[in-house]
């Protein structure tokens, strides 16, 4: 089974010269939950997983091992439930920039409904 390295969220902030501070305001949480991110203390989900490897600009298999072997994580050993996980992981994400995308729409065609009211209003 695939874990998260929680070691290699610190290394590579301090490497990024990160504060926690900053990692826990990124992600919208207290530094104290952050902390407990980096001792391995709380799981994570595959989305804030994702979030911290954007903010720290590293790919995500840079986080994921077995425990045992630090090199391990890398998605080319020809491991079918990582490649699965990877393409699951990368649909979730193609739906949440949908979402995004149709809130956007949403509020652009508010933005121009409210332009129309202003305009017969002068």
């Amino acid at each position: 089974m695939k874990t998260v390295r929680s070691g290699n969220i610190r290394k590579y902030r301090n490497e990024r010269c990160l504060t926690q501070e900053y990692m826990a305001n990124e992600l919208g949480i207290g530094q104290s939950a952050y902390q407990k991110i980096e001792t391995g203390e709380v799981s994570l989900s595959m989305d804030r997983l994702l979030q911290i490897a954007a903010i720290l600009d590293k790919p995500i298999e840079a986080f994921i091992g077995d425990g045992t072997d630090p090199n391990q994580g890398n998605l080319n050993n020809g491991n079918t439930k990582e490649i699965e996980l990877m393409q699951k992981m990368i649909l979730q994400q193609e739906k949440r920039i949908e979402e995004l995308e149709a809130k956007v729409e949403r509020k652009n065609a508010k933005i121009e409904e409210l332009k129309q009211v202003l305009s017969l209003k002068n």
